[in-house]
C-alpha cells in the first residue's frame, strides 16, 4: 500500500517481527538514498524493537547507499551519526530523545514518523517522551501508528498524532472462530531451541511449523533437516496451512489475522511459541479462546515441588492483577531460560525475602492500622546496606491513589535501580518524599522526570531544593497553603497518623 506525503496511517496487527514489513514497506519505498539527511523516524518500545525494525528496513531497501541505524544505544548512535548522517532511524522515545538532547539528531527534515507498537509503548511508560519528541517532528510529516489491539489509550495517541488517519485493520464483519491454544514463552532468538523441544516432547506423527517470512521458513527448513525431517512429504514440515490429517500446529511466527491463524491450526492441536509482548496479539487475533501456558518437560522437573498454598496465591495474582510491566521487565531472561525456571528463581527471591527478619526502629514504626500503613511502613524501610541517601521530592501523593509499590516500581523501571537503592519513602496529601542511593539520585531525577505515575505527571527534585520553594512548610508544620492542603483535610506521613517529620 503506497503512503502519500502528509498521509496518516493506522496498522492493527500483532506484536510479530514477520509483521514489520507489512507497515514498512510503503514507508522505505519513500526513502531517497541520494538525500543524506534523515527521512524516516520509526519510534519503538524498547531497543529489540528498534533492532527488529533496522533489520527488516535492511532487507526492504534495494540501494546500499541508505544509511540506517538502530538507536539501540545512545551513544553509540551518537558516534555513528557523527561518521554519516542516517536517512532511516529507529530507536525507544527516550533514546531519540536523549540523541536530540545531545545534538546529535535533527528532526526537521523527517518526512514519515511511525510508532511500532503504540500499546507497548505505553505500557512502558514512553508516553511523556512521546509526546516530547512528536514536538520535534515537521508538522507535514507522515504519521503511521502500529498497535496491536485499539485501546482507548492507543485510540488517544491517534486522536493527537494522526488524525483523520486511513486504517489497515482485518475486516470487521469477519466471523471469529475460537481455538484453544497452548503457548511457550521464549525470546526471539530461543525460538528454534524451544522448538527442538517441543518436537522431542510432543513426537507428533504429523506436524506443521507455520511460519509468516522467508527468514523464518529458512531458520525452520534448516533446523527439520539437522533433526532428520526433510522434502516437502515428511510428517513435519514449514508451512502455512494445516491439512485435515495434522495433529499438531507449532506457531513459529503469530498469524497477521484471524482466518490466517484458523487456516494455520485447522483441527490439530495448536502451540505458540510466543514472546511475551505477543501474548495480548494473540488473545486478541483468538477472540476468547483459551490461552494456556505450555510447560517444557526438563523446565517443568527443576521447577515442580513448590507448596499448592503459594500456586494458589499465584494463581490470584495472574487472575487478578495487572502484570504487563513485570512481563515485559522479565522478557530478556527468557534468551537464556525457560519461563518456568525465571518464574521459579522469582519465587525463590520471594520466599527468601518472607524469611528475613525485618526490623523498625521505633522512631519510624507507623501506627497500627489499614493495609496502606502496614504497606507504607515496609516501603519505607531503607533497603540499602550502608551509604548516603538523598531525599528526593516527587509530585504525586496520597490523592493522587498512589503507594509506596508504585514510587518502587516506577524507580526500578524507569531509571534502571534495584529496589534495594530506594530507602524511606514518606507520602503525602499532595506529594511524596522518597529516599534514594545518593549515587543514583541524578538518575532517577533524569529518568522518572516528565513520566507519569497513576496517571500524573510527576516532577522530580531533590528535596532541598523544593523546600527552599516552600516556605510555608517550615512555617505550618509541614502544612502548605496556610496550614492545610487542597482538599480540606491536613496532610498526615503515610500510615503513621502524625505530622510530617523533616
Amino acid at each position: 500500500m503506497e503512503v502519500s506525503r502528509g498521509q496518516n496511517v493506522v496498522y492493527q496487527m500483532p506484536h510479530d517481527w514477520a509483521s514489520i514489513a507489512q507497515f514498512l514497506e510503503p514507508l522505505v519505498a519513500r526513502v531517497d538514498a541520494a538525500q543524506s539527511q534523515l527521512q524516516l523516524l520509526v519510534v519503538t518500545p524498547d531497543a529489540e524493537v528498534a533492532a527488529a525494525v533496522s533489520g527488516a528496513a535492511v532487507r526492504l531497501l534495494e540501494s546500499a547507499d541508505t544509511q540506517i541505524i538502530a538507536a539501540t544505544s545512545a551513544p553509540r548512535a551518537a558516534r555513528l551519526l557523527e561518521l554519516r548522517p542516517a536517512q532511516v532511524l529507529a530507536g525507544s522515545a527516550s533514546t531519540i530523545l536523549e540523541l536530540i538532547r545531545g545534538s546529535a539528531l535533527k528532526l526537521d527534515t523527517v518526512r514519515a514518523v511511525c510508532i511500532a507498537w503504540a500499546d507497548e509503548l505505553l505500557a512502558r511508560g514512553e508516553d511523556a517522551s512521546l509526546e516530547l519528541l512528536m514536538a520535534e517532528l515537521p508538522k507535514e510529516a507522515a504519521r503511521v501508528v502500529v498497535a496491536a489491539s485499539l485501546t482507548p489509550p492507543v485510540e488517544a495517541i491517534i486522536e493527537r498524532y494522526a488524525r483523520r488517519a486511513r486504517r489497515v485493520t482485518a475486516p470487521v464483519g469477519e466471523i471469529v472462530q475460537a481455538t484453544p491454544i497452548q503457548y511457550v514463552a521464549v525470546a526471539p532468538q530461543g525460538r528454534s531451541a524451544a522448538l527442538r523441544r517441543l518436537l522431542d516432547d510432543q513426537n507428533p506423527t504429523s506436524a506443521i511449523v507455520f511460519v509468516r517470512e522467508e527468514a523464518s521458513e529458512r531458520e525452520v527448513a534448516a533446523l527439520l533437516r539437522s533433526l532428520g525431517y526433510s522434502g516437502d512429504a515428511e510428517s513435519v514440515r514449514p508451512s502455512r496451512a494445516a491439512g485435515p490429517e495434522t495433529q499438531l500446529a507449532i506457531l513459529f511466527d503469530l498469524p497477521a489475522t484471524h482466518a490466517e491463524l484458523r487456516e494455520a491450526v485447522g483441527s490439530a492441536t495448536a502451540i505458540a511459541l510466543l514472546q511475551p509482548r505477543q501474548l495480548e496479539s494473540l488473545r486478541a487475533l483468538n477472540a476468547g479462546g483459551s490461552l494456556r501456558s505450555y510447560s517444557l518437560p526438563e523446565a517443568g522437573r527443576r521447577a515442580r515441588g513448590r507448596e499448592s498454598a503459594i500456586r494458589d496465591e499465584l494463581r490470584r495474582v495472574i487472575s487478578d492483577q495487572s502484570i504487563e510491566r513485570e512481563i515485559l521487565a522479565l522478557e530478556p531472561l527468557l534468551a537464556d531460560f525457560d519461563g518456568v525456571e525465571i518464574a521459579a528463581a522469582a519465587l525463590k527471591l520471594l520466599e527468601q525475602e518472607r524469611a528475613a527478619p525485618r526490623a523498625t526502629p521505633a522512631s519510624d514504626a507507623p501506627a497500627e492500622g489499614s493495609a496502606r500503613s502496614r504497606d507504607s511502613r515496609e516501603a519505607r524501610e531503607p533497603r540499602s546496606a550502608g551509604g548516603a541517601m538523598t531525599r528526593l521530592f516527587m509530585t504525586v501523593g496520597e490523592r493522587d491513589g498512589v503507594r509506596p509499590a508504585d514510587l518502587v516500581g516506577a524507580i526500578a523501571n524507569q531509571a534502571g535501580l534495584n529496589s534495594s537503592a530506594v530507602g524511606k519513602i514518606d507520602i503525602r496529601e499532595s506529594h511524596s518524599i522518597v529516599e534514594v542511593a545518593s549515587d543514583s539520585a541524578d538518575a532517577v531525577i533524569d529518568r522518572i522526570n516528565g513520566t507519569t505515575i497513576r496517571g500524573r505527571r510527576v516532577v522530580v527534585r531533590r528535596d532541598d531544593e523544593a523546600r527552599r520553594q516552600r516556605p510555608s512548610d517550615r512555617s505550618s508544620g509541614g502544612r502548605s497553603g496556610g496550614g492545610r492542603p487542597s482538599g480540606g483535610r491536613p496532610r498526615r506521613d503515610a500510615g503513621s497518623g502524625r505530622g510530617p517529620r523533616r
